[in-house]
């Protein structure tokens, strides 16, 4: 057997073992949310000792990625790349290593199994070959860290995670591979915004449907606007007001509307799958078929906003803080 049909056969082979290692992956990884959790905020007190220490004055720009280096020497570590806003350009910038603890271990589980299997092949599969199939797995392993994360972290403020960490108006986390491809955890942009900046986004979703994604409008006061099927996933509100806003079947994903007064606004057919609404004050609000999939309502609000028992099932709710 040629080295090509050996290759041909040894995937369709492991394609199985590939997609019971994927489900075993998920599950180890979002069993240890809270270790996630945990690492990123001991590596970000580091990051604030090392700031302190260099007398860096802020950081703009954080990137968490994995170590392929290390992945060949089977010795799993994070890099956490701080940079200010001259992003590359920083020649101040701070790299800081940190253990990844017991999360590769369906990882090396199935490194082994691909190995014993090789063996069937008698030379014709060797280790290369199987490190590039583990590279890609990399790629599944990111997007879950990135998609658990993206929760974990967003009360970030109240956990005090970056409570060490100088941060202007303007910063972002990112997770995935390094300098290449990595996926938004965090991204604030506390600037207040003229409406102008609201009406051009968009106008410019219509041929850009990822424009909305991860957009953040803090102290924004907008009103009599209908959005139809826009992508608009973990967009974010802040100490807004509200009204007569009509999002009509939009991918609402982990979107946060955090202190915002609405008044009149909808969300018909929207899917609002772990949408965050705590702190809000709702008046007239309707979730008409919409999906609210562990979206977080406050509570005070609850009994003026006509959900559906089959709705109430899903929700969760924040009560109010007292000052």
């Amino acid at each position: 057997m040629n080295r090509e049909k050996a290759m041909g056969r040894y995937k369709e082979e492991v394609e199985v073992m590939l997609q019971e290692y994927r489900i075993h992956m998920a599950k180890h990884i979002q069993e240890r949310a809270e270790d996630l959790e945990s690492m990123v905020k001991g590596a970000m007190d580091e990051l604030g000792s090392r700031m302190e220490a260099q007398q860096k004055e802020y950081v703009s720009f954080l990137f968490i990625s994995t170590l392929k280096t290390d992945l060949i020497q089977r010795n799993y570590q994070f890099l956490l790349h701080a940079m200010d806003l001259r992003w590359y350009l920083d020649d101040e910038s701070i790299e800081i290593y940190f253990s990844a603890g017991a999360l590769f271990e369906p990882l090396e589980q199935l490194w082994d199994r691909l190995i014993e299997k090789s063996h069937d092949y008698r030379g014709a599969v060797n280790l290369y070959d199987i490190q590039h199939i583990l590279f890609g797995e990399l790629e599944v392993m990111d997007a879950l860290i990135a998609r658990i994360l993206r929760y974990q972290l967003r009360d970030w403020e109240k956990k005090g995670i970056f409570s060490k960490v100088t941060l202007p108006p303007y910063w972002l986390l990112k997770w995935g591979e390094y300098r290449d491809q990595m996926e938004f955890i965090l991204h604030i942009d506390r600037g207040e915004k003229d409406e102008s900046v609201w009406k051009g986004e968009l106008k410019k979703a219509v041929h850009k449907p990822e424009t909305m994604v991860f957009s953040y409008w803090y102290r924004v006061a907008y009103r009599d606007y209908t959005m139809k099927e826009l992508d608009m996933r973990f967009m974010v509100f802040e100490e807004s007001n509200l009204e007569g806003m009509a999002f009509h079947g939009c991918n609402l994903e982990g979107a946060r509307f955090s202190k915002c007064t609405m008044t009149d606004c909808s969300f018909e057919g929207c899917r609002l799958w772990g949408a965050d609404f705590t702190g809000c004050t709702l008046k007239g609000v309707s979730f008409q078929n919409a999906d609210l999939t562990n979206a977080i309502l406050p509570a005070p609000s609850l009994p003026f906003l006509n959900l559906t028992p089959e709705q109430l099932q899903l929700i969760g709710l924040a009560q109010e803080e007292e000052e």
